[in-house]
C-alpha cells in the first residue's frame, strides 16, 4: 500500500509539472490571446495595452509640441509648468457670431470653436450660454480677489481666502488657463427636482448623452469628485478630441482615471469599423517623447502634465 501510494504521488507531481511547462510554453506562443478586453459595444472593442504590429516608425515630438496638447491634467497638485507655451485663442463671437451661444468675452481655441459649431449644427443650444472660456493670469487673479471680497462679507478673512482659492484656483492651477475649457449657464425654465445642475435643463440632459460625440467631456462629474478633487464645477466642459472622449465615455472614466489607466496599461487599443487606433503612453523626457507608430498612421500628441506623454495614433 505504501509503495503504491508513493508511485501515485510521483505520477501526480510529474503531471502537475508537465501542465506548468505546457502552460508556460503556450503562454509565450500566443501573446495576442493575453490581451485584456476592457469593454465592448455593438461595433467597438477597447483593449488594455497597445501592441503595435507590422511595419512601424519612430516619431519624436518636442516638449513644446506636447505641452500644446489636449490632455494636460491641471490642478492644485499639478500646476502648469513654467515653460508652458502661450495658448492660442480666438474670440468666439468674432469668429462665428452667435452660431455658438457664447458671451462677448469668451475666448477659445479654433479647434474647440469649430467642434462647438459641429455640436450646435445638431442641437443649437438655444437655452444655453458659454459664460467663461480661457482667462489670462491677470483675469484669474482678479476673479479670485472678487470672489474673496464676496466671501469676506460672510465669514472670517482666512476662511474666505481658502474658499475663494477653492472656487477660483491660483493662476496656473485651474483649467481656465487652457483654450479648450469653458463653463456653461442654462437659461429658461429649469427643473430643480434634479440635484445635478446638468440635468435641470433639456440642453444639459442632451449634452450629457451627446457631447462626447463631438470631442467634449464633462470635466468634473460630481460622482467622480474623489478622483478629480473638485466638487464645485458641475457645468465645466473641455474639448479633448473625439477618440479620447469616446473611450472615456465607454469606460465611464474622468480625465484622471483615463490618464491613470494609460499609465497602468502602457496604452489602449480601440477597434471599430474594421479600423484600429492606438493610444500610446510613454514617459516624457526632458526634451520630449518618442512614439513607435504603425506606418500609415497619423498622430495627435499631448503631455499629461503628470510625467508622461500620450499619442493617439489613427489610420489615415
Amino acid at each position: 500500500m505504501e509503495i503504491s501510494y508513493r508511485r501515485s504521488l510521483r505520477l501526480l507531481l510529474a503531471g502537475l509539472l508537465l501542465m506548468l511547462l505546457t502552460g508556460a510554453y503556450y503562454g509565450e506562443e500566443m501573446p495576442q490571446n493575453s490581451r485584456i478586453k476592457l469593454a465592448q459595444t455593438k461595433d467597438i472593442v477597447i483593449y488594455a495595452g497597445a501592441e503595435v504590429s507590422g511595419d512601424t516608425q519612430n516619431f519624436f515630438f518636442d516638449r513644446e509640441t506636447l505641452l500644446k496638447g489636449k490632455l494636460l491634467c491641471i490642478g492644485v497638485n499639478s500646476p502648469l509648468p513654467h515653460d508652458m507655451p502661450v495658448q492660442q485663442a480666438r474670440n468666439v463671437r468674432k469668429l462665428v457670431g452667435l452660431y455658438v451661444p457664447a458671451a462677448q468675452t469668451v475666448n477659445l481655441s479654433e479647434e474647440t470653436i469649430y467642434a462647438l459649431c459641429d455640436l450646435c449644427a445638431e442641437n443649437p443650444l438655444v437655452r444655453t450660454w458659454i459664460t467663461d472660456g480661457m482667462r489670462a493670469p491677470s483675469a484669474q487673479y482678479a476673479l479670485q480677489n472678487e470672489t474673496f471680497e464676496q466671501y469676506r462679507k460672510l465669514m472670517p478673512a482666512s476662511q474666505a481666502l481658502n474658499k475663494a482659492r477653492t472656487d477660483v484656483p491660483d493662476s496656473g492651477k485651474g483649467e481656465h488657463q487652457l483654450s479648450a475649457a469653458f463653463d456653461l449657464k442654462f437659461t429658461g425654465e429649469l427643473d430643480w427636482s434634479y440635484p445635478d445642475p446638468l440635468d435641470r435643463s433639456e440642453d444639459g440632459r442632451w449634452l450629457r448623452e451627446n457631447a462626447w460625440r463631438f470631442g467634449f467631456i464633462r470635466r468634473y462629474p460630481p460622482e467622480k469628485s474623489s478622483a478629480t478633487g473638485v466638487n464645485n464645477e458641475e457645468l465645466h466642459f473641455r474639448y479633448v478630441g473625439r477618440e479620447h472622449a469616446l473611450i472615456m465615455r465607454i469606460m465611464d472614466w474622468c480625465l484622471e482615471e483615463y490618464l491613470s489607466a494609460l499609465e497602468r496599461y502602457g496604452g489602449i487599443t480601440l477597434e471599430r469599423e474594421n479600423k484600429t487606433a492606438y493610444v500610446l503612453s510613454v514617459p516624457m523626457g526632458e526634451h520630449g517623447a518618442v512614439f513607435c507608430v504603425p506606418e500609415g498612421y497619423s498622430c495627435s500628441v499631448s503631455a499629461d502634465n503628470l510625467g508622461r506623454a500620450v499619442c493617439m495614433a489613427t489610420e489615415n
